[in-house]
């Protein structure tokens, strides 16, 4: 019988979000979210040494503001500190706050030692479109840190666009979709771009042979372990990864490698 607790790798979650609210999205039984003790026992019960994420909640738009946003970003660090780093901050930005998100990275780089931004999710704050010149400035100070972004896209044309423009960006795509021809192009595009990679939460490995497709397709360096918790089960991706039977090294680099070379850990 398989033992979560001792799966006999590293495993990093790239994707949750602690101190969200999912009541007003009916994607989770458990009505909603916090970080709290049975939060980090539940990724660490499916064998999960630490975890990467932002804080998401809905607001009306006359409610949603900077503070808000910035909200999100100390709740965040919070977590981290509460659980002693188990937690790796994902910070939130917005274009309609350009001047204060650029503020917000430059202080999270420098006096928080915060690497990784998102994931950014545009159609729970108001807007629909990362690929907007407003943004510009965003990407290329996340670029010049050298800061990891992971994005909820709308289309693939966003994702296009901003590689494009930015071509060195730590850019990672949220979740492979559960279309099969916008999986691979989803991977073929990351394949072009050096620091550009796609987690798998989400609609990810219930699906047989999609980690070995997805390999085949652009590298075992492309792809990043996530479960998008507390949404979905965790223990379900970390079986849902090794089921697959893929090799040692592939397994070593979906499961943490690919994420600790990005975040330069």
């Amino acid at each position: 019988m398989f033992d979560f607790a001792n799966p006999g790798y590293e495993i990093i979650d790239a994707h949750v979000h602690p101190f969200s609210c999912y009541s007003d999205l009916d994607t989770t039984h458990l009505g909603g979210a916090t970080i709290d003790d049975d939060f980090i026992l539940a990724l660490k019960g499916a064998g999960i040494s630490r975890a990467a994420g932002s804080v998401i909640k809905r607001y009306p738009a006359e409610e949603f503001t900077w503070d808000v946003v910035h909200g999100f970003n100390l709740k965040v660090l919070e977590g981290r500190d509460r659980f002693d780093n188990f937690l790796i901050p994902g910070i939130c930005v917005h274009p309609w706050f350009v001047k204060e998100s650029l503020e917000e990275i430059d202080h999270m780089y420098h006096k928080e030692n915060v690497r990784f931004i998102g994931e950014l999710v545009a159609y729970m704050c108001h807007y629909n479109n990362y690929a907007v010149p407003e943004m510009d400035p965003v990407w290329d100070l996340a670029n010049q840190l050298g800061m990891v972004v992971n994005l909820h896209l709308n289309n693939l044309d966003e994702a296009r666009i901003i590689l494009k423009n930015f071509p060195d960006l730590k850019l990672v795509i949220a979740h492979p979709t559960a279309s099969r021809q916008e999986y691979e192009d989803r991977m073929r595009l990351v394949a072009k771009y050096p620091n550009a990679a796609l987690d798998i939460s989400g609609s990810g490995p219930n699906t047989w042979g999609m980690l070995r497709r997805g390999i085949n397709w652009a590298g075992k360096e492309k792809l990043l372990f996530g479960t998008d918790f507390p949404i979905r089960n965790p223990g379900m991706y970390v079986a849902g990864v090794l089921y697959e039977r893929l090799t040692d090294d592939e397994n070593v680099a979906i499961f943490a490698g690919n994420f600790k070379r990005l975040m330069g850990m």
